[in-house]
């Protein structure tokens, strides 16, 4: 397949708007729990417009035979170290968000391919070495192209339905209260496990000691709301062993967030109390009060390469529904490019 591409301008809005409402139609056939109101191009346009208007965005059209085959739009993200996401993010990184990629059902190989060779020399020229591309976790072909230009998954996006889904079972003695204002020192502690955990093989996540206070600041600002934000915590013999924090799910993209949905931010069992069922205490507490407030389901985010973590909301109930794929591209590309050598 012979696909040539050119930078995306506002012109080529109303050709993606229909292929991102195509490509979530497909979605949507795989996994029904997904909101119908995207399969509509009219619902897409204001995604993409959103993700043309950013700073900096960059990106590009895919043409086959003259017709509009795909698209893909980046944008740089700089993440100071103080802030919460640079635990999460690198100090500079090209995003390709949820909604700012699609291409023709059958051509995603190529298409995909051929967009992000175009996107990506841009950033690169411009020293953003850390490449992030959001995927539909049910999608084999896009996460099939994105592998082969050296992708891989570093975090899930899952989502659990509340009725039908087989019940989360506990065991154990513990007893699991929903804090407040004054557990804000256990639940930074706890927090903070959560974050080293995060730090150790095959992980590799890193926590700055810099962001502490951004961390801590979110965490204040969600126990200020105890009945939108609950935290449960579980205790035995008056020592925490465990935490599920949840709130507003504004950190899963609107494609890929069932209508009716809630937030799990943080579950965390103390190393020493893993394996006893605690986080299946507490995690059953919390999905009893998101049912009772009429929610019908649960999302949240679990590090790829977090063994114990995958195991453990997948074997409770939770389903993968994104895939954030990255890429580190060697900073010496920088310096290191040319046929030409220079001897020192």
């Amino acid at each position: 397949m012979r696909v040539t591409v050119e930078r995306f301008q506002r012109l080529h809005t109303r050709g993606a708007a229909a292929l991102l409402a195509a490509r979530h139609a497909r979605d949507r056939a795989r996994d029904e729990r997904l909101p119908v109101d995207y399969a509509s191009p009219d619902a897409c346009a204001p995604l993409i417009e959103q993700a043309l208007a950013v700073n900096g965005a960059y990106g590009g059209v895919a043409l086959v035979d003259g017709e509009m085959a795909g698209y893909q739009i980046g944008e740089p993200m700089l993440v100071s170290p103080t802030d919460m996401s640079a635990s999460f993010f690198a100090p500079r990184s090209m995003n390709v968000w949820y909604p700012a990629h699609a291409a023709q059902e059958g051509a995603e190989y190529d298409v995909y391919r051929a967009l992000y060779a175009f996107v990506a020399a841009h950033f690169v020229e411009a020293g953003y070495f850390d490449h992030n591309i959001f995927v539909s976790a049910s999608d084999a072909a896009v996460e099939e192209a994105c592998v082969s230009l050296g992708f891989g998954r570093l975090v899930t996006a899952a989502i659990r339905t509340l009725d039908g889904a087989p019940p989360v079972s506990a065991s154990g003695t513990v007893d699991v209260h929903e804090a407040s204002s004054e557990d804000a020192r256990v639940i930074e502690e706890l927090a903070e496990e959560l974050l080293l955990h995060h730090t150790h093989s095959p992980i590799f996540m890193p926590y700055p000691r810099e962001s502490t206070v951004g961390h801590q600041a979110f965490q204040s600002q969600l126990l200020a709301d105890r009945e939108a934000n609950p935290h449960f915590v579980a205790y035995r013999d008056g020592k925490a062993l465990g935490m599920n924090t949840f709130m507003a799910p504004d950190w899963l993209n609107e494609l890929v967030r069932p209508e009716g949905t809630w937030y799990l931010y943080q579950g965390v069992v103390s190393g020493a109390a893993r394996g006893e069922g605690v986080g299946r205490a507490i995690l059953r507490r919390g999905l009893e009060w998101a049912r009772e407030r009429g929610y019908a389901h649960v999302g949240l985010h679990f590090a790829s390469a977090n063994i114990s973590a995958a195991r453990f909301w997948l074997g409770n109930g939770f389903t993968p529904v994104e895939h954030r794929m990255s890429r580190h591209v060697d900073e010496r590309i920088a310096w290191a490019i040319g046929s030409s050598y220079v001897e020192l």
